[in-house]
C-alpha cells in the first residue's frame, strides 16, 4: 500500500473512530452501561489502530450475515505491525465526555462528546513518520517507545493535537452480550462494472461487484485486468458514475487508476486499487450508485470536453 493510500486510510479511521465511544467511570453506572463500556473500549481501540480483524469480532452477527469478514477486511485494510501497535497506544490518549445512553430492550443508543488525537496533524504526522508502515518497521523498538512517550507527555501537558465532536453509537444485544450495530443492511449499494472498449484484448472485471457503504466510511475496492495477447499493450481508463448528478455530489472517488496509462506485459494480470466514500450527508432515499470503469487502447482513448465530463467522478 502506498503512503498516500495510508494517509487516506488514516483520515477514514479518524472519522470512523469519532462515531465510537469508551466510558470512563462516571457516577451512576449500571451493570448494562458497564458492559457497554467494556465492548466500546475494545472496539474503539481496534478501529483506531486499524486492527480491523479484531474490530470485526465486536460487530453484531446481524451485520456479519450481511458482510463477511473477508469482505470487511478487503474493504478496510489493516495497518501492519508495528504501526498498528503505535496507533493503538495513541488511541489510549483520547477523551470521552459524559455519555447519555438510551436503552430499549435489546437495543441501545449512546450519545457523547469525544476528543481524540488528530493523526492528520503535522505534529503527529512527523512524530509517527507519516504513519508509513515501511518507515515505522525500520524504527528500533526503543525508538518506538520514545515516540509513545513523547505523545503521552504532549497529552499530559495539553499540547496533543486533537479533534472534537459529538457522536452516536448504536448497539444490539445478542445472546446476552452487547455488540456494535453497524446496520449494513441499510447501507448504500455501490455497484462496480467493467468494460473494455475499442477492441482492447484485455479481460477486465471488478474484484468485488457490490460494496455496501455506510455514509462517511472510506472504503477500498479494486479491479482486475489481464492482457490476453502475446504483446505488451498500453491502455487508459475512465469511470462513469450514475446517477450522474447525485454521484457528482455524494460519491467521492478519492484514489483511482483512471486517466493514467497502464501497460500490461503479454499475459500479465494486475489489480488496480481504488478508494471511495459515500458522503456523510447523502439523502436517505439514495440507495445505490453505479460506477463503470472503461479501459480503452491508449491511442483510442476519448478526447475532448464531452469525454472528460463523462469520465469525471
Amino acid at each position: 500500500m502506498s503512503k498516500t493510500t495510508l494517509l487516506i486510510a488514516t483520515a477514514a479511521l479518524l472519522v470512523f473512530a469519532i462515531t465510537t465511544a469508551i466510558w470512563f467511570g462516571t457516577p451512576g453506572e449500571t451493570p448494562e452501561t458497564q458492559a457497554i463500556k467494556s465492548l466500546a473500549g475494545k472496539y474503539l481501540r481496534a478501529v483506531y489502530a486499524q486492527d480491523y480483524e479484531r474490530a470485526y469480532d465486536f460487530i453484531s452477527s446481524r451485520d456479519r450475515r450481511t458482510k463477511s469478514k473477508a469482505t470487511y477486511l478487503r474493504e478496510n485494510p489493516s495497518f501492519p505491525e508495528p504501526t498498528r501497535a503505535l496507533v493503538g497506544e495513541l488511541a489510549r490518549l483520547m477523551h470521552i465526555g459524559k455519555v447519555t445512553a438510551t436503552l430499549s430492550g435489546e437495543r441501545a443508543t449512546a450519545r457523547f462528546p469525544v476528543r481524540l488525537p488528530d493523526a492528520n496533524s503535522r505534529v503527529l504526522q512527523e512524530l509517527f513518520q507519516g504513519f508509513d508502515p515501511d518507515r515505522l518497521a525500520a524504527v528500533a523498538p526503543e525508538e518506538r517507545q520514545k515516540i509513545i512517550k513523547v505523545a503521552q507527555t504532549m497529552s499530559q501537558e495539553g499540547r496533543l493535537p486533537t479533534i472534537a465532536g459529538t457522536e452516536t453509537l448504536d448497539l444490539i444485544k445478542e445472546q446476552g452480550q452487547w455488540r456494535v450495530f453497524v446496520n449494513w443492511t441499510d447501507a448504500v449499494r455501490v455497484t462496480f462494472r467493467a468494460e473494455v472498449k475499442e477492441g482492447l484484448p484485455w479481460a477486465f472485471e471488478p474484484v468485488q461487484k457490490v460494496v455496501l457503504a455506510k455514509p462517511g466510511e472510506t472504503l477500498h475496492a479494486a479491479y482486475r485486468a489481464k492482457n490476453l495477447t502475446d504483446t505488451p499493450l498500453t491502455a487508459k481508463a475512465r469511470h462513469i458514475d450514475q446517477p450522474k448528478e447525485l454521484a457528482a455530489k455524494y460519491l467521492d472517488v478519492i484514489q483511482c487508476f483512471c486517466f493514467i496509462r497502464e501497460t500490461l506485459a503479454p499475459g500479465e494480470e494486475k489489480e488496480f486499487p481504488l478508494v471511495f466514500r459515500v458522503d456523510l450527508d447523502v439523502p436517505r432515499d439514495i440507495k445505490e450508485f453505479i460506477v463503470t470503469y472503461q479501459f480503452f487502447p491508449l491511442e483510442k482513448f476519448p478526447q475532448g470536453p464531452s469525454a472528460a465530463k463523462q469520465g469525471a467522478g
